[in-house]
């Protein structure tokens, strides 16, 4: 690979790797000092602190008003809290009569770094998922803590014979106001109808807040996107609250809730006007969804993988929950064909080394383009450096004479450098897909490659991607410039140091991508010495 090729692609990945690290720390904790200030300031401000939604987050919205009165005792239920276990078939959910919510929601087909079923449910800072907020904490903390009543018994197994199971919950309020959930689960679903109400005296024109806090499954430091997303209006917002804490999205809201590099957990709402708050503590997201008291509510809930297939089937656009950042309308095709290919041969790294063949065979015309563009270049690199050290301290001549020497042979300097940077975009996209497929975690490609989302445990394709670099090197031309010169030399080991870590179906591409040019590069120089 010529010079300027593995320049643009440096560059390229530079500024594909800066933008993901910016956007990880933008999304960081506040500082330890900033969270000291606010702490300070909510103890100067009651009034204020009053208003913040259980587990310290901010208010979801001014108008989240609890039935009247302000702090109804509940009246009496059941005095022991009770587990309802519910297995889908592809979760296991467990649901808790104290307050009605989520306490465990475990993925059986995706494991964790301990090779345990993935656990969704993993709020650290706030109530768990599916917790009610109304005007004030302590109405919000006394409704959560009460148990409700639930017919429904304490384990359920979906199966063909029985595909459907409804958990429904129910707690009366001694001023006559009833609040209840019904959770609806389907067998080999990730999607769980929910009905939630709060009917009774003195509730009509108030609004009350279902929330999901937090979002297990992120393992370590990742560099994709984590935070609150919205289908609103047509629109899909990714921005997580800032220093505030706290944000609001109002409009027609298709779907909201919270995301990282593999799993989401999201409201699916039907249709219409509706609002949606999120917030940030101590680094831990939530979103709340507000919902009119009188009449019941009728949405769904959809906690699980980022898979394309299981996101098609919930509808309302929720595919765009997925998304690759500026390069996705390239990043989407790609995927269809790495799927197909696997759908095919069964392999995602066989799939990920046919993918880079596709792709190096739909620029080959171009990329032979480049290569002679270098050979000439080649060939007439004596006289460049004669010319250079004639005018050297003339530089408007010697670039007159460079131009001259340019028509004279026919050369186009710029036509190295065009097909590379058409191909940029598509290394982005694939960088993305390969990055961020959930369909890769856990698949295995040959020998010691057990998980292709991982790094490479001993390191042998980011070492071997680094020699086929400095092959590549060795079939170029040399620079006239000594800093040049260093700097391709040093090239190969800044890459290899980057990509150690970097996973390893993305080291396969990169490799991969390598020797093919090498190949190419080869043959091109075998055709001029026959010429």
């Amino acid at each position: 690979m010529e010079r300027k090729t593995l320049v643009a692609i440096a560059v390229s990945l530079a500024v594909v790797l800066l933008w993901d690290v910016w956007y990880y720390h933008r999304y960081k904790d506040t500082l330890a000092s900033n969270r000291l200030k606010a702490a300070q300031k909510l103890k100067e401000a009651p009034a204020a602190a009053k208003q913040a939604a259980p587990g310290g987050q901010p208010p979801p919205a001014q108008e989240a008003a609890a039935s009247k009165p302000s702090e109804p005792a509940p009246a009496p239920q059941e005095k022991i809290s009770r587990n309802i276990t519910i297995n889908t078939g592809d979760a296991t959910v467990t649901v808790s009569t104290a307050g009605g919510v989520i306490t465990s929601y475990r993925l059986l087909k995706y494991k964790d770094a301990e090779g345990k079923p993935t656990e969704l449910a993993a709020s650290k800072a706030g109530a768990p998922p599916l917790a009610l907020e109304f005007a004030t904490p302590e109405v919000s903390q006394k409704i959560n803590g009460s148990v409700f009543n639930s017919t429904a018994p304490d384990n359920m197994e979906l199966s063909e014979q029985n595909p459907t199971a409804s958990v429904p919950l129910t707690l009366t309020l001694e001023n006559g106001v009833t609040i209840t959930k019904t959770l609806d689960f389907q067998r080999g679903s990730y999607l769980v109808g929910l009905r939630a109400s709060v009917s009774g005296p003195g509730v009509a024109g108030s609004t009350f807040g279902i929330s999901w806090n937090g979002l297990g499954g992120e393992e370590g430091k990742s560099q994709s996107y984590v935070g609150p997303v919205v289908l609103v209006d047509d629109k899909r917002l990714a921005d997580a609250p800032k220093e505030k804490g706290f944000q609001a999205y109002e409009g027609n809201i298709s779907w909201g809730g919270l995301t990282n590099k593999y799993y989401c957990a999201a409201f699916i709402l039907p249709g219409g006007k509706a609002r949606l708050t999120a917030a940030r503590t101590n680094g831990e997201f939530a979103t709340t969804l507000q919902l009119p008291a009188g009449s019941e509510n009728r949405l769904a809930v959809y906690a699980g993988p980022k898979d394309h297939e299981e996101l098609k089937k919930v509808g309302h656009g929720f595919i765009r929950m997925i998304n690759y950042g500026w390069f996705d309308v390239l990043a989407n095709p790609l995927f269809s064909l790495l799927i197909f290919f696997n759908s095919v041969i069964g392999n995602f790294g066989i799939s990920i080394i046919l993918l880079t063949v596709g792709v190096k065979l739909l620029f080959w015309p171009l990329s032979q383009s480049s290569f002679r563009s270098v050979e000439k270049m080649k060939r007439v690199q004596p006289e460049m450096k004669m010319l250079q050290e004639r005018y050297k301290n003339d530089r408007m001549k010697q670039n007159e004479e460079l131009i001259a020497l340019y028509k004279k042979h026919g050369i186009n300097p710029m036509a190295g450098c065009l097909p590379i940077f058409l191909q940029i975009p598509v290394f982005v996209a694939l960088y993305k897909v390969l990055l961020e497929s959930i369909d890769l975690k856990g698949a295995p490609f040959l020998f010691w490659i057990h998980d292709l989302s991982t790094k490479d445990p001993y390191y042998v394709t980011p070492v071997l991607m680094g020699v086929s670099m400095f092959a590549q090197q060795r079939m170029s031309p040399s620079s006239a410039d000594p800093l040049q010169r260093k700097l391709m030399m040093a090239m190969p080991v800044v890459f290899t140091a980057m990509f150690l870590k970097f996973p390893s179906g993305l080291v396969i591409y990169w490799l991969v991508n390598n020797l093919l040019s090498i190949f190419q590069q080869y043959l091109l120089i075998r055709q001029n010495k026959e010429a």
